[in-house]
């Protein structure tokens, strides 16, 4: 079962559980103690989940959150538990002392078992911010939540990234409040901006309020286009004119001839071999006790991508259709020399990834067993 048909689960269950429920204990026992296994944590490990962990701050002793949720070692997520019949607005204040008692923690999420509400620190470092960055109501799962929330998953948990992308979701739902007041009630200085090429005469207060209805009806006009011909239209012209290099320089990775490249469109076509590739990587990380649930590949004419999660956390880059069939990493030349020494290895081009190993067969990715693990654990770590 995929993270989106757990989570789909798990709504439905909180929704059939909530109205036999009435205190917190219950709450943490059959509502937020799933959720966390479904993000991957393993709660009965007392190295990954510690309840009532102890939090004190400035004159305050004995502070508890209800879970810290561990990885490597270390705390990296507070969780307040409150009772399904709770609001959570009344109980932030409660939230920030623990989350400013320990440093090191950057996520901390204040539940009742429906909603959840992710706090970070965006305005001062170490200081809880007032308001969440992301709030998920179980019950109303948007399409949007089940992305969000695969960051929060113990094997792809990035701290650093996560607080950045709080930010991008705090800033992008500001902007996108802003101009939809501005779309929906332009102010004069807007108004002012538009009309300034536009009207001969002078800008003054009587010209604002003739044009505002004008502008209104124009704003309007310009987002139905843009939502009728596609927003990315040119951003995905202007990218196929960076692509073309990048494959110019795949195809010559792959020892294909370069002559007929402008002229000759390449197709992206996942060949039997890949997709078989790909299945036998799943299977060496699952012998090897690596979760393999985010698992999954991106064909391209460059490449072909394995990840977790997202493209960008990949791990392995197969070129087996070419005449110099070889696999790129992330690791260091020196690294994977001493992982693989019957096998040549040189550095990727450039742009690709760091190094890469020439294999004269598919088959023998079969014996690169311990590359493959090397390169999941070096992206997992």
């Amino acid at each position: 079962m995929g993270f989106k048909e757990e989570l789909q689960k798990l709504s439905v269950q909180v929704n059939e559980r909530m109205v036999h429920i009435s205190n917190e204990e219950t709450t943490k026992q059959s509502l937020i103690i799933p959720f966390i296994q479904v993000l991957g944590y393993d709660v009965f490990d007392p190295l990954e989940i510690k309840p009532e962990y102890v939090a004190d701050f400035g004159k305050k002793r004995g502070e508890k959150v209800d879970y810290a949720i561990f990885k490597d070692g270390s705390p990296i997520i507070f969780v307040e538990a409150k009772s399904v019949n709770e609001k959570l607005s009344n109980h932030d204040a409660q939230l920030c002392r623990y989350f400013n008692a320990v440093t090191e923690v950057r996520i901390a999420i204040i539940t009742n078992g429906t909603e959840y509400k992710f706090f970070t620190d965006l305005t001062a470092d170490n200081v809880m911010d007032e308001t969440p960055f992301l709030i998920v109501d179980l019950l109303n799962l948007r399409e949007s939540d089940f992305e969000t929330l695969l960051r929060f998953k113990k094997e792809s948990f990035d701290k650093e990234f996560l607080v950045r992308y709080a930010e991008e979701l705090v800033y992008t739902s500001t902007l996108d409040n802003s101009l939809k007041e501005l779309f929906k009630n332009p102010d004069d200085e807007f108004i002012r901006y538009l009309i300034r090429d536009v009207s001969s005469s002078r800008i003054t207060s009587s010209v604002i309020e003739r044009f505002r209805p004008i502008v209104k009806k124009a704003i309007s006009n310009a987002v139905i286009d843009i939502v009728s011909k596609g927003l990315y239209q040119q951003e995905t012209e202007s990218n196929a004119i960076v692509g073309k290099e990048d494959e110019l320089e795949a195809i010559k990775a792959a020892g294909e001839p370069t002559a007929n490249i402008n002229s000759t469109k390449r197709a992206v076509v996942t060949s039997e071999d890949e997709l078989n590739s790909f299945e036998y990587i799943k299977n060496v990380l699952s012998k090897a006790d690596k979760d393999i649930t985010n698992l999954n590949y991106k064909d391209t004419t460059a490449y072909f991508s394995i990840y977790v999660v997202n493209t960008t956390k990949w791990f392995l880059r197969l070129n087996i259709d070419g005449s110099i069939k070889n696999v790129i990493t992330k690791l260091p030349l020196t690294e994977i020399e001493t992982i693989v020494s019957e096998f040549k290895t040189e550095l990727a081009p450039k742009s690709f990834g760091e190094s890469r190993v020439i294999i004269n067969a598919v088959d023998d990715i079969k014996k690169l067993d311990q590359l493959i693990i090397s390169c999941y654990e070096k992206l997992m770590n």
